[in-house]
């Protein structure tokens, strides 16, 4: 499996319910009053547990079982010996987030994540039409020993989006549920063990291995784009974005090179590639309206992609720089 899907379980973290705003095309949907306040109080948890994370691609179902400790804005995520990510080590702070892979002695490092555990549901509301999403809330059962409530995100024929599942004194997620566009599950990730405001070992939230090689995402991009053959371009961090990965995609026959970029407030992605291409051919499948916004520079086709007014995807192209 692709090293960018391990430690799935802290990228389902990290789409998490957010707190719906305005945008320029109307209200999103308004996260209920007790939900707002789980989350509140969940930003100061401590806890240690173990959960089982569910992927489904192509039909395949894949589950793997993740030690998960967590204290405020730090986690630390470990996996389960015969795990095929046994032996790595996800450890999230407020400055950034490290994974630790032992089979090639590297340390992969991206930017925090730790201030957007609670916007996830964004990337699902932010570009759908008013009044296209709602939620629900019901009883959740019993969970990891933790009697819970279920929220539910979904569209406006009441197709099911996202689920979460909420210990609403501590503000604890014991499940996280996210389905795709047919209505079955695309990953998910239940705690089985929970403990609460658990004795935590010095140093659990750092990572010193001597001789590893740090690999960040500008590493990446000057790699993926000396191969090929196209200019480094990337946006600048004044324009309030960072860069979060950088790979290479097959489209129609050509190679594309694909930045994710984050903000506080959203996400943007950029894609660079030798041949000609429309914005539709990037396109993927999503519950959002995305807008994009394309041009090209000394040969090379760039299509900016996010929940931003074109012109501001304009202004964002015009800051790329090698």
């Amino acid at each position: 499996m692709n090293k960018a899907f391990a430690g799935i379980g802290l990228m389902l973290v990290m789409t998490a319910l957010s707190s719906a705003q305005d945008s320029g095309k109307g209200r999103r949907p308004e996260l209920p009053t007790e939900l707002k306040e789980s989350f509140e109080r969940a930003k100061t948890i401590r806890f240690s547990g173990t959960r089982t994370v569910t992927v489904v691609r192509a039909g395949k179902v894949e589950t793997h079982n993740e030690y998960v400790t967590k204290d405020g804005s730090n986690l630390r995520i470990e996996f389960a010996t015969g795990s095929p990510y046994s032996g790595q080590i996800i450890i999230e702070t407020d400055k950034n987030r490290r994974h630790y892979f032992p089979d090639k002695n590297e340390i992969r490092e991206y930017p925090s994540f730790s201030k957007k555990q609670f916007e996830g549901f964004r990337s699902f509301s932010r570009g759908s039409k008013p009044g296209s999403m709602h939620f629900d809330t019901s009883t959740g059962g019993v969970i990891a020993g933790l009697r819970c409530t279920k929220y539910q995100l979904s569209d406006a024929s009441n197709n099911p989006v996202a689920q979460v599942y909420i210990e609403p004194r501590s503000g604890m997620t014991v499940k996280r549920v996210i389905f795709d566009q047919t209505g079955n599950i695309a990953g998910s990730y239940e705690f089985v063990s929970l403990t609460l405001d658990p004795r935590i070992q010095p140093g659990a939230f750092k990572i010193f291995r001597k001789g590893a090689t740090v690999i960040r995402p500008s590493d990446d991009l000057r790699k993926e784009a000396k191969e090929l053959g196209i200019p480094a371009l990337a946006l600048p961090k004044a324009s309030g974005y960072l860069l979060e990965s950088v790979y290479v995609r097959d489209v129609k026959g050509s190679k594309v090179l694909v930045q994710s970029y984050g903000s506080d407030e959203s996400r943007i992605t950029v894609f660079m590639t030798k041949s000609i291409l429309n914005a539709s051919d990037l396109r993927r499948s999503n519950r959002g309206e995305l807008v994009s916004y394309l041009r090209t520079l000394n040969g090379i086709t760039i299509v900016l992609m996010g929940d931003q007014p074109e012109e501001r995807l304009r202004t964002l192209s015009n800051q790329l720089s090698d």
